[in-house]
């Protein structure tokens, strides 16, 4: 089902995985504890991929913070499977973010949480999701074809970086209209 990512390089990869997250994270309503958290873990990782230059120990610290304010406990405390769903897509997508910015930082050490992530969390990203029922791979298609004809396994992202807002305009609402794409409140 996801073994499509083969064929992308690894910035394409974060990106499909942080698309299947945003998608995911409308299971959770602006007005929830965690919603915050979330969405600037979330945000970090864009920043990160459109070349910000924040560094892998401080997206490492949106899932696992001194304060235990972070996606990882709100995953693990959710106690609705659906928004389950929700939180440990962003926890997978952003893991697979850092563990990329530590790859990319030539790291020789990363967190023992992020000793576990490779290309499979992002295929188990995406299959959780659509296991969900909320997500289907289908939204997707337009994003990756855009991403095998710019971004291909072998290739390097020197002169180009993967913008969130023209990605997110390529995903397909999975067939509900009434969903927005950044959680904001729908008009009647």
């Amino acid at each position: 089902m996801m073994n499509f990512i083969e064929n992308l390089n690894d910035e394409a990869k974060v990106a499909i995985g942080l698309i299947i997250a945003e998608r995911m994270f409308q299971l959770i309503d602006i007005s929830e504890d965690g919603y915050k958290t979330g969405r600037e873990a979330l945000d970090s990782c864009w920043k990160w991929l459109e070349g910000e230059g924040i560094e892998a120990d401080d997206l490492y610290d949106h899932i696992d913070s001194k304060d235990y304010i972070d996606v990882a406990e709100f995953a693990h405390f959710e106690e609705d499977d659906k928004k389950q769903y929700a939180w440990y897509a962003v926890l997978d997508a952003v893991s697979y973010t850092i563990w990329q910015a530590y790859k990319k930082e030539n790291s020789k050490f990363v967190p023992q949480a992020i000793e576990v992530i490779n290309d499979e969390t992002l295929i188990i990203l995406g299959e959780n999701a659509v296991e969900s029922e909320f997500f289907k791979l289908e939204s997707i298609d337009k994003v990756k074809k855009y991403l095998f004809e710019k971004y291909p396994v072998d290739s390097d992202l020197k002169n180009k970086t993967i913008i969130k807002k023209d990605m997110m305009k390529m995903v397909d609402n999975n067939g509900n209209s009434s969903l927005s794409t950044t959680n904001e409140p729908q008009e009647k």
